[in-house]
């Protein structure tokens, strides 16, 4: 969140737009971005952007740059969850973790993997590519029919997946509430399992309040707000849980 970072889904739809050879007319995807229908607006250009290009793009804005770790990816290592799971295409967080200092150390599993309930059963922490990675450009999973298809292909990934969301609290960072990404899960997740316990997820305060109470009905989600565009405040609340986690495991082992 601070400092240099990845696009976020309008910057990233917007720069593959503009890399479509002689493009004819775009007010159908300029429409769909401007309404976030990101995975419909991917898929329009996706069936424009010729593989190359596609590759090209998603090297020189996820790898090319080289981000380097925020705060709070500092700040989820000092937490140590078991299991993240993460829709980001980039290995920013993959690769700090490395430096960890988990005794039994860190898997990556990808959607298209079939190693996640070994890992799961294993001492070792877990980090989940739900999309897919830079290492492996042509298994990324951006439009609604990749979404499909990669559910249909890997459905003993994504049943695993939908039990670790329907048995376990989330806390969501880093996302929109507009993103796709948080909406799918959090909707696989709500209409399989009921509970009285709610998901979080650390936003913004300006999301709108009808959104907002819309979410918390459909989605079993509450809101840890900060203020718009305060990323270090943001920073802060997620170091505050990780030095509270910190505090609660001490005592337990005094």
């Amino acid at each position: 969140m601070d400092g240099n970072s990845p696009p976020t889904w309008p910057r990233f739809l917007e720069n593959l737009k503009d890399r479509i050879p002689a493009p004819d007319r775009t007010e159908t995807i300029d429409s769909l971005i401007q309404r976030e229908k990101y995975l419909d607006a991917a898929e329009v250009i996706l069936n424009k952007l010729p593989a190359a290009d596609f590759t090209r793009a998603i090297r020189e804005l996820f790898v090319q740059p080289r981000y380097e770790k925020s705060s709070i990816h500092e700040s989820t290592l000092e937490i140590d969850p078991k299991v993240v799971v993460t829709t980001n295409y980039d290995d920013i967080y993959d690769a700090y973790c490395r430096t960890g200092i988990a005794q039994d150390g860190y898997n990556v599993c990808k959607y298209y993997e079939q190693h996640l309930a070994t890992d799961l059963r294993s001492p070792v922490r877990v980090i989940v590519k739900a999309h897919g990675c830079v290492n492996d450009i042509s298994k990324i999973v951006l439009s609604r029919s990749q979404y499909f298809r990669a559910k249909q292909e890997n459905h003993e990934f994504y049943a695993i997946l939908n039990s670790l969301f329907m048995t376990n609290t989330l806390l969501f960072l880093g996302y929109s509430m507009s993103d796709p990404d948080i909406q799918l899960i959090l909707e696989n997740s709500n209409i399989f399992s009921k509970s009285t316990h709610p998901h979080y997820a650390l936003v913004g305060d300006d999301i709108i309040p009808d959104i907002e109470e819309s979410m918390r009905k459909a989605y079993n989600i509450e809101f840890l707000k900060y203020r718009a565009g305060q990323y270090d405040e943001a920073n802060r609340c997620v170091q505050d849980l990780a030095e509270q986690v910190e505090a609660m495991r001490a005592s337990r082992l005094t």
